[in-house]
């Protein structure tokens, strides 16, 4: 947890810094933080990769209202909140998180109430698969949880017959990269090795899925 952990000590700065006037009286940072991580774990849900929780989360907190720029550097913190803890419970989301924080002054000070949603958009690259043929094209993995396959419905598309539709699942949990076969055809490898649950990944290692080889990259 000590990515987590990172993250919750930026939050109780928030206390001491700009913020201050917001929590004064209000609920703590990081019971807010712990609040929206909870909200997620209570929708989550199943996907072909493992587990989805939801990205986009309205907070409407009471009190007097407080200058918009405390409001956008609390929103910032509390996003990433969600992210690093999605990334440490290997959650995965359909986008980047994404909090909208409002004020209501007709409510008490310690009233908090929180609506979450999935809402898809683009998200960073974690990692790159760099084929092993020459004439293969470089792919890269931006979804955590992310489904390797030939069909359409995969996250990571690898047009190869050799391929499953559904054939593995790629992802990053605790600190670490992870790959998991999804009962394809032809299975799937790591290092020569065949993978039967799931299993730990670093950067250089060689993924085979079917015939089909690529050198992992981190980014």
């Amino acid at each position: 947890m000590g990515i987590a952990r990172g993250i919750e000590r930026r939050l109780e700065r928030l206390v001491d810094g700009l913020a201050a006037r917001l929590f004064r009286g209000r609920i703590h940072p990081v019971e807010l933080g712990t609040l929206l991580v909870r909200e997620a774990d209570l929708a989550i849900y199943e996907t072909p990769g493992g587990w989805g929780v939801p990205n986009d989360f309205r907070v409407v907190m009471g009190g007097e209202p407080v200058d918009a720029e405390v409001i956008d550097a609390v929103e910032t913190e509390l996003a990433a909140f969600i992210e690093e803890s999605a990334l440490e419970r290997g959650w995965r989301l359909e986008g980047t998180a994404r909090v909208a924080l409002t004020v209501d002054p007709r409510r008490r000070p310690n009233d908090v109430e929180i609506q979450a949603a999935i809402l898809p958009g683009p998200r960073p690259v974690w990692a790159r698969l760099n084929p092993v043929d020459p004439a293969g094209t470089r792919l890269d993995v931006a979804i955590n949880r992310a489904v390797l396959g030939r069909g359409s419905g995969s996250d990571v598309h690898i047009p190869s017959d050799d391929v499953s539709r559904l054939h593995a699942v790629f992802w990053q949990e605790a600190g670490s990269a992870w790959v998991g076969d999804l009962e394809s055809s032809n299975g799937t490898f790591l290092n020569g090795e065949r993978v039967h649950g799931p299993t730990p990944v670093v950067e250089g290692d060689l993924l085979t899925l079917g015939r089909t080889e690529f050198l992992v990259g981190r980014v």
